[in-house]
């Protein structure tokens, strides 16, 4: 236990090891306080003086250097199930767009409504940060990761039943996205509590299971829907993301917890730090780019291509291949060379494969190359944001500023797959384009939200922390 002199400390805390910052409400022990907070450790000293802010509630810190390993490896194979179950289910929803299209499940419904479903589902997980935020500081994580669990299960079993389109936009979309919001809002702080010098390579490790959750599952639900049908895919997905995230929700450990939490709007003071600024920007066009490709590739292979629905699962598997193979690829190359700036220079290479190959792809086989090509940068989001936060705020405000970009990102997550099938709309009711020249402008628009972001997170490194947590 770090005792420091004049700091208020909980007495259960000197028989634990921890660190204790507490945010004294009087203006006597705040001044004791501020003056304490000069004898800390630079890594704790910004944690405490965002403190002082907080009126009362209070961050409890393990003692003792960051281990990177350890019980941190633990904390990265459950984290890799985790996000298996909830991101990398997600990503199957393609396969399940081109089903509902081409087999009229629910009628004459236009494609744009199953896209404004799938954007439900993500910006609802985002939307909810501020609530999630709240909720992962006033419950022990594993209430938080159980609650998650069964909603989640809930919305793709419930989904089964869907016989309208609302029914499907409130299980599919609001309680799904709910669900997968709280869990990762609740567990993306922990690879940065747990890792330092190979944060970048845990976090790639752990969100490699988004690609192994896509590769599976595209499988899994396309004969489901093909032996069983709708009801019965759904179903067995919902099952299978009960009993993987029952272990997690176990095994799951933080290293830092909230004393006195109070539910707090989104802190916009952060916006001072432009790193933080940038950084959301980064964050904000490269989702745009990213859900254009994610729902978009297996209907391109079907309805563009003409390709079997076999076909277009495959090609949504390959994208997803391509997530399991980058994203520790990417994570090792970020540690090795620097993570603003190879990340910038992945999220290039993103939309540079859709304006070189993906545009002009009229094969099984080059829609194949594109799948893994881009899969394998496109997923640096997920691989890099927590490593890119830390590098522009202390871990005190890690869950704030995570929430800011949650309710950045959450506008376009809404509206990126929408507005491409729109444009799809535009081309072949307007325009009179046939096949795959009707994609040719949501392409367009994925690669270049992908160059913005990258020329946008270039500019974050002016403003990198000259000092990290330990």
């Amino acid at each position: 236990m770090k005792n420091v002199p004049g700091d208020k400390v909980n007495e259960r805390d000197l028989e634990s090891g921890t660190t204790t910052i507490v945010a004294s409400p009087d203006e006597q022990s705040q001044g004791m306080q501020r003056g304490s907070v000069e004898s800390l450790p630079e890594s704790t000293k910004e944690a405490a003086e965002r403190g002082t802010t907080t009126k009362g509630e209070s961050i409890v810190f393990v003692d003792g250097p960051i281990p990177d390993g350890g019980y941190g490896w633990i904390i990265v194979i459950c984290q890799f199930f985790s996000q298996l179950a909830t991101w990398g289910m997600f990503t199957v929803y393609g396969v399940l767009i081109s089903w509902f299209t081409q087999n009229h499940t629910f009628g004459n419904t236009p494609p744009i409504m199953f896209a404004w479903i799938a954007g439900f589902g993500v910006s609802t997980a985002f939307w909810v940060s501020p609530l999630t935020s709240y909720m992962s500081k006033l419950f022990p994580l594993w209430v938080n990761l159980f609650i998650s669990q069964v909603v989640l299960s809930l919305g793709f079993i419930l989904a089964g039943f869907s016989t309208k389109i609302w029914q499907l936009a409130l299980t599919q979309g609001v309680m799904t996205g709910f669900g997968v919001g709280l869990n990762f809002m609740a567990t993306q702080p922990l690879i940065s509590q747990w890792f330092l010098r190979r944060r970048a390579l845990a976090m790639g490790l752990s969100s490699a299971g988004v690609g192994a959750g896509g590769l599976i599952f595209s499988f899994t639900t396309r004969l489901a829907l093909q032996n069983h049908g709708v009801r019965i895919a759904y179903i067995i997905n919902g099952a299978i993301i009960f009993l993987i995230q029952m272990p997690t929700t176990i095994l799951l450990k933080p290293r830092m917890r909230v004393v006195n939490p109070q539910f707090k709007g989104p802190h916009l003071s952060l916006f001072k730090n432009l790193g933080l600024v940038y950084l959301s920007l980064w964050s904000f066009f490269v989702m745009f780019g990213y859900m254009i490709a994610l729902l978009s590739v297996a209907s391109y292979a079907t309805i563009g291509l003409g390709l079997s629905q076999a076909q277009g699962a495959s090609i949504q598997a390959a994208l997803a291949a391509g997530q399991l193979i980058g994203r520790p690829g990417l994570g090792l190359i970020l540690d090795a060379f620097g993570r603003v700036y190879m990340s910038s220079v992945v999220t290039f290479f993103a939309g540079f494969t859709c304006l070189v190959i993906w545009i002009l792809a009229k094969s099984y086989g080059v829609m194949l190359l594109f799948a893994v090509l881009n899969g394998i940068l496109s997923g640096i989001f997920f691989s890099a944001l927590g490593p890119l936060i830390s590098e522009v705020v202390p871990l005190a405000d890690f869950s704030d500023a995570l929430a800011i970009i949650w309710l950045v990102v959450a506008p376009i997550t809404n509206f990126a797959a929408p507005m491409a099938f729109a444009l799809n709309a535009y081309s072949k009711d307007v325009l009179h384009r046939e096949g795959a020249t009707i994609y040719q402008i949501s392409i367009a628009l994925a690669g270049g939200a992908n160059v913005v972001a990258a020329i946008a997170l270039m500019m974050v490194k002016k403003y990198q922390r000259k000092t990290q947590d330990v």
